[in-house]
């Protein structure tokens, strides 16, 4: 066999079908290894919410669309509040109905309401490997790289993005395509409350091409993020896993 059989992969002796094979597993165990890490936390964003608003019909609860929800919190809903809550942890959503109303990593629970939860079939989420000073696992796909400020990206299903400032307040959104070079603005927008939703009428974002959004208050950037979309994420449409933290630079 000659040296060009070996690099180009045709050879066909024992040593190097077992070499082959053995590359083929370690790639197969690279992926699930990412599959594995794909609920990352967000705690680099700057948020240790474990699920996020996506309704609330009950004032007396003291939160809004798109507020964080956290472990330990305890909201009142009255008799007849609603709450939609979708869980960061990518799967998970529960519709509760009335009473008090307390959050677990798990789902919540209330006492003297009712909470229904629904985990679609089929959904796909990844155990995190979330180290002790963690707490919070990401809605979907956290993937590595080198990106300057910000230390990961979060990967989304969805084309129509939402987006949550944890400075809050009124606010200027841009998003930028950093996969090219220079990085190309794609859409301009306005937020209040320290939230804004991708509108169906702007430019398309590209599957598997790296964003940055930028928040922008006073002429002063106050919030940065990197993102992808990859539509074949198993996991649901929900608000959750739309959703990108943006974290204060």
């Amino acid at each position: 066999m000659t040296e060009h059989e070996q690099m180009s992969g045709r050879g066909n002796s024992p040593a190097f079908a077992t070499l082959a094979g053995a590359t083929v597993a370690l790639a197969l165990l690279g992926a699930a290894a990412q599959v594995a890490k794909a609920q990352a936390p967000l705690a680099h964003l700057g948020t240790n919410a474990i699920a996020v608003v996506e309704d609330v019909q009950a004032p007396s609860a003291g939160v809004n669309f798109m507020d964080f929800v956290f472990a330990g919190q305890v909201l009142d809903l009255g008799a007849d509040g609603k709450l939609v809550v979708s869980y960061l942890s990518g799967c998970r959503s529960e519709t509760i109905l009335g009473g008090t109303v307390r959050f677990a990593e798990t789902g919540a629970t209330a006492q003297g309401g009712t909470v229904t939860a629904t985990v679609p079939a089929g959904c796909q989420t990844a155990m995190a490997e979330i180290g002790a000073d963690a707490t919070e696992a990401g809605a979907v796909a956290v993937r590595g790289g080198d990106m300057g400020d910000e230390t990961e990206d979060r990967v989304i299903r969805s084309s129509e993005p939402a987006f949550r400032w944890l400075a809050g307040g009124s606010a200027e959104v841009r998003i930028y395509n950093i996969g090219r070079v220079p990085a190309q603005l794609v859409w301009t927008g306005h937020g209040d409350g320290g939230h804004v939703e991708y509108p169906a009428d702007a430019p398309r974002l590209t599957a598997n091409v790296p964003y940055r959004v930028e928040v922008r208050s006073g002429g002063a950037v106050i919030g940065v993020a990197r993102f992808s979309v990859d539509p074949t994420l198993a996991v649901p449409d929900t608000l959750a896993n739309r959703l990108v933290p943006v974290a204060k630079p």
